[in-house]
């Protein structure tokens, strides 16, 4: 197992069926540095390899892992996600997926240059999963409702008897 590389090409004879891991952090990622608060954590552990698919194309898997700060949006607390994901891309150069694959494939497209860069896509598959609304798991219990259903007297005036009293007077 090697330290991740900063971009290799994905199509050489020797890049298949090699793993990489390493940690990155702030300088490597941003992107996602700059979602997450000052003081904050921002720690991803990495394991990622290429392989060959069954019909042949390459195949991105591996495992992220790792923690990151964010501001809870029930309570406006800071707290800390934590995540793991597990990758699985079919990897396509400048020319296009391989045109056997299925549908619902998730599909790495690199750029002109033909390289992959695992930084950039670490970033991008923690920016697609990050929760649109990030809150603790035990928020909803801290927070009280401010009206219960129910909870009123049912004692007052029909508004639309009001509306007909107002419009009678004008």
């Amino acid at each position: 197992m090697s330290r991740l590389p900063v971009s290799l090409d994905p199509f050489q004879p020797r890049a298949l069926d090699q793993q990489w891991q390493g940690e990155l952090g702030r300088k490597e990622l941003p992107r996602l540095a700059a979602s997450v608060p000052k003081g904050m954590p921002l720690n991803v552990h990495v394991l990622i390899g290429l392989v060959r698919g069954l019909l042949g194309e390459i195949r991105l898997q591996g495992a992220i892992s790792g923690e990151l700060g964010q501001q809870c949006q029930r309570c406006l607390q800071p707290m800390t996600w934590t995540f793991n994901l597990e990758p699985d891309v079919v990897v396509a150069g400048p020319e296009g997926p391989p045109g056997a694959l299925g549908e619902g494939q998730d599909v790495l497209e690199l750029d002109e240059d033909g390289l992959l860069r695992p930084a950039e896509f670490v970033e991008e598959e923690i920016l697609l999963a990050l929760p649109l609304s990030p809150r603790h798991p035990d928020c909803g219990e801290r927070v009280q409702r401010e009206f219960e259903p129910g909870a009123g007297s049912g004692e007052g005036e029909n508004p639309f008897a009001v509306l007909k009293k107002l419009r009678r007077s004008t």
